[in-house]
């Protein structure tokens, strides 16, 4: 294309205006600078495409072929000008984040909430999945976004931030009061043995409580898998077994008496919650947004 997008975006005015006087006010030039433009224009293409007379200018029929395309054109930047400008200021966009369940109910629904509050107008996607799931929908650009626990295996197509902590506290159902004393401090080679409520396998919960037996030599062995975290606490409040859980997720049981804290002679694991983008690859405005917001939700005390 040899003439320039601004040359036709003068025609489209004149062309509109049916004026070339009118064109140069609305853009702000000359007249002789838009009428020199449009004689260049015609020239490039080889063709009138303008009757000029006394009473006015009007399109040949050439220049009526050529307005319908850039009419259409010149509407369709326009409207993606005032797109980005209404994303620029978060009145309209979108985002996908994908988080692991410890971190949407600790960090992620507090950010989102504020966010919704003050940006109504941006279209909030929320995959609920595993912390493996949820890097890999980042990395096959099916999420903007990533908040999950530490992840598993560092990577360099990623850049993670530490947002906070989420301290695990070892539970047990109501029912096994008799059997353990709440009162006194467990070691880990004496719970071990217990039956155990667990994440699955492949999970970074079941990693970060192996690791924490395997430091004693020791081999974890639940009896008792779920899919989500959530399943965990109604399972032990069942009687099924033991298990570690964040400390807020159980924090309605243990005030209703369903569940009772058990302590251990040393500090057991904790779920760093991270945030995580794809390296090198700039934030939308309403993602920026977003992260401030989980920035500040992670200096709150999370909500069961």
């Amino acid at each position: 294309m040899s003439a320039s997008y601004e040359s036709y975006r003068i025609f489209y005015h004149v062309a509109t205006c049916e004026s070339f006087t009118m064109a140069a006010r609305i853009l702000h030039n000359s007249q002789p600078n838009i009428t020199r433009i449009i004689n260049q224009l015609e020239q490039e293409l080889g063709c009138q495409l303008f009757i000029r007379s006394n009473k006015g200018i009007s399109l040949t029929h050439e220049g009526e072929l050529l307005f319908a395309h850039v009419q259409e054109a010149v509407q369709h930047i326009v409207c993606a000008e005032t797109e980005l400008k209404n994303m620029a200021h978060l009145q309209n966009g979108q985002i996908t984040i994908a988080a692991s369940e410890t971190a949407l109910r600790s960090v992620l629904l507090p950010a989102l909430k504020s966010y919704r509050q003050d940006y109504p107008g941006i279209r909030i996607n929320v995959h609920s999945i595993t912390s493996e799931e949820a890097i890999s929908y980042l990395l096959h650009n099916l999420a903007d976004l990533a908040i999950v626990t530490n992840p598993l295996h560092d990577n360099a197509a990623l850049s993670i931030e530490p947002l906070l902590t989420c301290p695990d506290i070892l539970v047990v159902p109501a029912a096994f009061a008799l059997k353990y004393d709440s009162a006194r401090s467990y070691t880990p080679e004496e719970v071990v043995t217990w039956p155990f409520v667990s994440m699955h396998r492949k999970s970074v919960s079941y990693e970060m409580i192996y690791g924490f037996f395997a430091k004693h030599d020791l081999l974890f062995q639940p009896t008792t898998f779920v899919s989500a975290m959530s399943q965990i606490t109604p399972m032990v409040c069942s009687g099924l077994g033991a298990a570690f859980l964040p400390e807020f997720m159980a924090r309605e049981s243990l005030a209703n008496g369903e569940l009772i804290k058990i302590h251990l002679t040393e500090a057991p694991p904790s779920h760093p919650v991270c945030m995580i983008t794809r390296a090198n690859q700039p934030a939308s405005f309403a993602n920026r947004e977003l992260m401030v917001r989980l920035r500040d939700a992670s200096q709150q005390k999370p909500v069961p």
